[in-house]
Formats: C-alpha cells, structure tokens, sequence
C-alpha cells in the first residue's frame, strides 16, 4: 500500500476510536452512547404521551398516589412531572440528572408548574444516589443505552427499593453506541446486578423497535 493511502487509513482509523462510542469497562464490555447534553425541548414534541402510552406505563410500573417514584435520566422533567402529578396526594418524585443543567431546568420547571413533590437529586454514572429503600417504582426512559456503568447504577438502584419496588426500562433496539441496546444485553445486565425480568412490552412505539422492560429484584 502507498505511504499516503496508509496514512489516510490509520488516520481514518484513529477518529472513528476518538469520535466513535465510549466503552463500558465495569463488570461487562460493550458501547455505550454520549450523554445527551442539547436543550431538553426535543422531549417536548406533541403526541409523545399518546406515542408512548405513558398512562399505560405507570400502570404496569403500579405508580398510582401516595407512591415515591425515581426517574433515572430526567432530562427535563418530562416523566417527572407525569409521574408527580400520578403520585399525589402524599407521593413524591426523585428527579436523577448526572447533568446539573438539567437539573436547574426541572426545579425550574416543578416551581412554575407547581410541583413541590418533586426532588432533584444530583447522580453518578454508576450510583443514583437515591435514599435506602425509598421508592416503589423506577424508570430509566431512552436513558440506559447512555449509562457508563450500568451493572453498578442497577445495583445502586436495588438499595434504593422497597420491597416489591418495580424498575422500567425503556429503550430501542441498538448496539450500544448508537443511541440503543439490544434488550437482551439489558436483561443479561439487570441479572447480574440482581434483577430479574418480570414483564416486558413492545407497546411503547409501534415501530418494532423499542422495548418497555419491568424488572424486580431477586431474593437475596
């Protein structure tokens, strides 16, 4: 091969390793998407209720009022303020943002809409940094295929259940790195973080490719 064409490969080779998808290194190797980081409107667009049948999905996650609720990946609140309005009277949300951005959107957001029963909580990659068994129900919503260490964030999460607490994943079909797993790397996750799977719905979109995943822990 010519010196140039050589050149020009390895150097095609080195952005797609820089630029391309970050790697898991805990307990499991696979992509894993950039953390979304651009303005939360797009979570914003009309329809998006009836599209992924949020109704429904409080109902299979037993969200109803006086429960406390985690909304892992809140972006800008938009299931923490379905969740919250769900859970009143008595109930509460934990919003969870690794982005503090984020973060400041949604108490912004829960003191115009009047929300008190919503909580922000500052995450880790691998922890929630949710209270010891504090909620009844979790959900990570287009958020999972963007976590850096998945195994330990579940584990973190299974500290934060009640018992009988249900955690809903929803997400599309994917390898990882482009903005979607493939359920069956969810679901080998979620074992070995001592989950196991109790449901699982494709009703969400109506395109055959993401998934609504409900799973409980396992007996200790």
């Amino acid at each position: 091969m010519p010196a140039y064409r050589w050149f020009a490969a390895a150097f095609g080779a080195l952005l797609l390793v820089s630029c391309g998808p970050r790697l898991v290194t805990a307990q499991t190797e696979r992509p894993v998407s950039e953390p979304y980081t651009g303005s939360t409107n797009i979570f914003e667009y009309p329809g998006r209720d009836q599209r992924l049948q949020i109704d429904r999905v409080m109902d299979e996650l037993q969200i109803q009022a006086g429960k406390t609720v985690a909304d892992i990946g809140a972006g800008g609140g938009w299931f923490a303020v379905r969740a919250a309005r769900r859970v009143r009277p008595g109930g509460r949300v934990y919003a969870v943002e690794i982005n503090d951005k984020f973060l400041a959107t949604i108490a912004t957001r829960a003191r115009r809409e009047g929300y008190d029963n919503i909580e922000t909580v500052l995450g880790e990659p691998g922890d929630p940094k949710l209270p010891k068994g504090s909620v009844d129900a979790v959900l990570l919503l287009k958020t999972y295929h963007e976590v850096a260490d998945p195994v330990a964030l579940l584990k973190n999460t299974r500290l934060a259940l009640k018992p009988g607490g249900l955690v809903g994943i929803i997400d599309r079909n994917g390898t990882g790195g482009d903005h979607g797993l493939d359920r069956s790397v969810v679901i080998k996750e979620a074992k070995i973080a001592g989950f196991e799977l109790v449901r699982s719905f494709d009703f969400v979109k109506a395109d055959e490719q993401d998934y609504f995943l409900i799973f409980k822990a396992t007996a200790s």
